[in-house]
This record gives structure tokens, sequence and C-alpha cells, in this order.
């Protein structure tokens, strides 16, 4: 309502940096309500922004380290890399797997069932990530949900956050339709892991009561919000 009143333009910092200052602020009060690592705050080495929609910030997500990657083993092996997810979780990830150039026979959608509340399996994340480089692929991002918009599963942070610690592969949670609900105590511990993910993404709009809709985005290393913002810039 401020920044409407006011008329600011808030693009970047040189467009307003007093909105961008009072964003990175309001965005470590989130954090800080969501009981995140420091890590994840801005005076932690971390940070978060405001996105228009998760669809933003997983493709940004996706970015990151299929750049940092690619750097290593070479841009021609872009056919390489590899995307899990399972089968709970949101188209939102395969249609940005498909923007930053991942080809669709390279995503995994892993299956879940009732039995476990249809959440994801790390030991089924575990031997795919196998499978895969034993065939010569490379292992390059998983996507936990916490609160699947199908049926509602919160994936294993923590186990999942172990198991890509292992195969050095980016972690991001997609906390958009529950995460605001872990604000309340009783409902932290579904995000107990958080500090193994490298991002994360909340939609307030769903459990709060913004009246815009937007996408809090949490990084724990503040280089690749410059990268984001070169992205988001280039679309």
């Amino acid at each position: 309502m401020l920044c409407t009143g006011l008329n600011v333009v808030g693009f970047n910092w040189i467009a307003s940096p007093a909105a961008t200052e009072l964003e990175s602020i309001a965005m470590d009060w989130v954090g800080k309500m969501l009981m995140l690592p420091s890590s994840f705050l801005f005076s932690g080495g971390g940070g978060s922004v405001l996105h228009g929609s998760t669809c933003e910030a997983i493709l940004c997500s996706l970015a990151a380290p299929k750049d940092k990657v690619l750097k290593k083993i070479g841009h021609p092996k872009i056919t390489k890399l590899v995307v899990y997810g399972s089968d709970q979780t949101h188209s939102t990830l395969q249609k940005a797997s498909k923007l930053v150039g991942i080809p669709t026979s390279n995503f995994r959608s892993l299956p879940t069932s009732f039995s476990n509340d249809f959440a994801l399996c790390p030991d089924d994340v575990h031997t795919s990530m196998e499978e895969d480089i034993g065939v010569g692929l490379v292992p390059l991002f998983l996507c936990a949900t916490v609160g699947t918009t199908s049926s509602g599963a919160v994936d294993p942070l923590e186990a999942l956050g172990h198991v890509v610690k292992d195969f050095k592969v980016w972690l991001h949670i997609d906390a958009a339709y529950a995460g605001s609900a872990c604000i309340c105590p009783e409902f932290r511990p579904h995000l107990n892991g958080v500090e193994l993910a490298d991002s994360i993404s909340i939609t307030p709009t769903n459990g709060s009561s913004p009246t815009w809709t937007t996408v809090v985005y949490g990084l724990k290393n503040q280089i690749y919000l410059w990268i984001h913002y070169q992205l988001l810039l280039s679309i």
C-alpha cells in the first residue's frame, strides 16, 4: 500500500535504493518468523527476495546450479544434467527444467505411495542418482516439497538433505503451499532440515493475508541473487 501511494519503481537498487533496502529488511523478518538458519538471512550471508510466482523462483533455482556445473564440465554437456522430483511435485519444476535447457528425458518424477503419505523416499532418490551416474549422467537438482498441491504431502527434508550432500546436488524446497503455516510453532517441524537446503520458496498468500500474489525466495549464498537478477532482466 505504501509503495502504491508513493509510486515506487522497485525494479532494483538503482531504480529505488530505499525500496530495495526495505525489501531486504522485511525478508529477514520473514526468515526469522520461520526460524530459518542465519545462513538464509542477509545478516548471515544469504538473503531473500520477492518474486511474482513460484515459477520464477524455481526457474532461478535451476539456473544457478546449472551455470555452476556447466562451467566445470563444459556447456555442451547440458544434455547430461538430471533434475529430480516426485510424482507429487508441482508441474512448475518440469516446465522450469525445459526453460533452462534440461532435456525432458532427464527429468525424474519419482513415484510415491499412500503408505508414506505420498512423501518422497530418500532411498529412491539415492538409488536414482546412483543409476544416473552409472550411465554417465550428472545429478543436478532436487526439489523437495512442503505441502504438495495434489495431496498436501511433506517430503523429509533432513533425510533428503543428507542424500544430496553426498552427490553435491542443489536442494530446493518448494514450500509455496504450506510454508507460511510453519510460522506457527506446531507446524515448524515440517521445515526441519532446511539448513541443508540451498534455496527455499514460500508463497505468503497461501495461509497469510498479503493483498497481492508474491513469493519469498531465499538463498544461502548472496552471489546467486546477482545471477537471478541478471536472469530476470534478460527475460
